[in-house]
């Protein structure tokens, strides 16, 4: 398993956006490609969570959500993830009010690639 301080390895994935519930808003796309070199010259604090819409994720994400401006003030991106896809994490922030218009990336892992590389992905089950 990667650790604090270690170099991450190369990586793609799909971020969704702070501040979006929907796809699109105001004709700006809510996705972006995310990688090793995404957010030059800032640490990075990188989360997983098993699924998106698990009942007890949401009271974590919402933590992180609510040191959005601490982490910036510090020079750092919040990302957390699971292996779901951007529509389900948009969904989500959709049904349940923490989540709503949610001040941190998340990100999709499609097929837990990324989770494989850091040595995090329960092959059994997916996640």
């Amino acid at each position: 398993m990667l650790g604090v301080g270690q170099t991450l390895p190369d990586f793609k994935i799909i971020g969704v956006k702070p501040g979006f519930n929907s796809h699109e808003e105001n004709g700006v796309s809510a996705f972006e490609p995310i990688t090793k070199d995404s957010f030059e010259g800032k640490w990075k604090v990188i989360f997983f969570y098993p699924k998106d819409f698990t009942f007890v994720c949401p009271t974590e994400i919402a933590e992180f959500a609510s040191l959005a401006r601490d982490f910036d003030d510090r020079d750092t991106v919040v990302m957390g993830g699971s292996t779901d896809n951007e529509f389900v994490k948009l969904a989500w922030r959709r049904d349940h009010a923490d989540l709503s218009k949610l001040p941190i990336w998340q990100f999709a892992d499609n097929g837990g690639k990324f989770a494989r590389q850091l040595g995090i992905l329960n092959e059994e089950e997916g996640v």
